[in-house]
């Protein structure tokens, strides 16, 4: 797969890279260098050769603190060169990646400040096309009765072509991916680990092999278990659904419970809505506060006109979030997307709900991106 300029640069200062001893640049600090260079009408492959002295001078949008590490780690990683012998092997050993520019929609939900530069994956990206997604998140040690709801749940989603996305963590991720599968539907998972691990898992490799799975990272392909970046990549499972099912979960306290920090995370952000099922304290709470409903049935869920106006008006909040944050008038964008959902929902032809809601999640998909292509 040849690689342009660009997206060496961009694997070059944003990849982890452990080995070589030298720090990537987060997020926030690729964010701001990418928008001083598109002021400057120059491309990331400017960072592979400039100097710090130039690219100071063009660090606009990054603050006193913001500079001086953006041009450290800049310089560090300058003196490994571009070379892509780790990530030429890595796709050798049949893994790919995915840069911000060729992201299927549903990647770039999160905002720029919280959406990774890259993800490696193996499997079929096409997966993420799908017309509705269910992320179902919940507790390792989830109870028998809870794992049974949400593998029926899981193998209704299946069968209804709703994708299911998790951790893959032991619990109710594993059940959630493995009812789907087995019922021959299709399933994303973010893992709190590198990519190697479920390479080598057979059963993972037959369905990939068949189209039906998709497992994606931004960890090193050998990278082991960590708590903080499954923490982190909680954010990817919340936002990619268009629904999040809360099966169980404890409450955080001395310590955090991965599952809550997640919910408590999409209740910030409004990544998507949350439905809950089971008795758990983190439901139960959910529940008492208005925070999440309780969920019923993949078809009232996903094909019901009352969920759907519940799911889009999520996508709004989101959209509405994001366009303050890019600098966009909230009313200009409200305006316009309320405009296409009011001539879709009174559309009088044939068309089903189901091509309906994917209408109008996409056109407001799109309006949301526009707001960064614009900026």
């Amino acid at each position: 797969m040849p690689f342009s300029n660009n997206e060496r640069a961009t694997y070059l200062f944003c990849a982890l890279l452990p080995h070589t001893k030298t720090a990537a640049l987060s997020i926030l600090e690729w964010n701001a260098t990418v928008k001083s260079l598109a002021q400057n009408n120059l491309e990331p492959e400017f960072l592979l050769k400039c100097s710090p002295s130039e690219l100071m001078n063009i660090l606009n949008e990054a603050t006193t603190s913001q500079k001086t590490k953006i041009i450290n780690k800049v310089e560090q990683r300058q003196k490994l060169g571009i070379s892509m012998i780790e990530l030429e092997e890595a796709l050798n050993q049949g893994y790919n990646v995915v840069f911000r520019s060729n992201m299927p929609k549903r990647l770039k939900r999160l905002s720029l400040n919280q959406r990774p530069a890259f993800y490696y994956y193996i499997g079929d990206l096409n997966i993420l096309n799908s017309t509705h997604a269910l992320s179902v998140v919940g507790a390792r040690d989830a109870s028998p009765e809870e794992l049974k709801e949400v593998k029926n749940i899981c193998e209704d989603a299946a069968n209804n072509d709703v994708l299911v996305i998790s951790g893959g963590a032991r619990g109710v991720d594993s059940m959630a991916t493995d009812a789907a599968l087995i019922a021959g539907g299709k399933a994303v998972i973010f893992p709190s680990d590198g990519l190697s691990s479920w390479s080598r898992d057979k059963e993972a490799r037959q369905y990939i092999q068949n189209g039906q799975l998709l497992i994606m990272s931004t960890q090193p392909i050998n990278a082991r278990f960590t708590g903080s970046y499954a923490m982190q990549r909680n954010k990817f499972i919340h936002s990619t659904g268009d629904v999040t099912l809360v099966a169980s979960s404890k409450l955080s306290g001395a310590k955090k419970s991965g599952t809550w920090e997640g919910v408590l995370e999409n209740l910030k952000f409004k990544w998507s809505s949350l439905f809950v099922i089971g008795s758990s304290e983190g439901v139960v709470k959910l529940k008492i506060e208005n925070s999440a409903v309780e969920f019923k049935s993949i078809k009232e869920t996903f094909f019901s006109d009352s969920n759907l106006s519940e799911i889009l008006e999520n996508q709004l909040n989101k959209l509405f979030n994001n366009a303050l944050a890019a600098g966009i008038d909230k009313e200009k964008i409200k305006k316009i997307t309320l405009d296409e959902i009011s001539k879709i929902m009174n559309d009088t032809d044939e068309e089903t709900k189901v091509e309906k809601s994917s209408s109008i999640n996409d056109r407001i998909i799109k309006e949301q991106l526009s707001i960064f292509e614009n900026k």
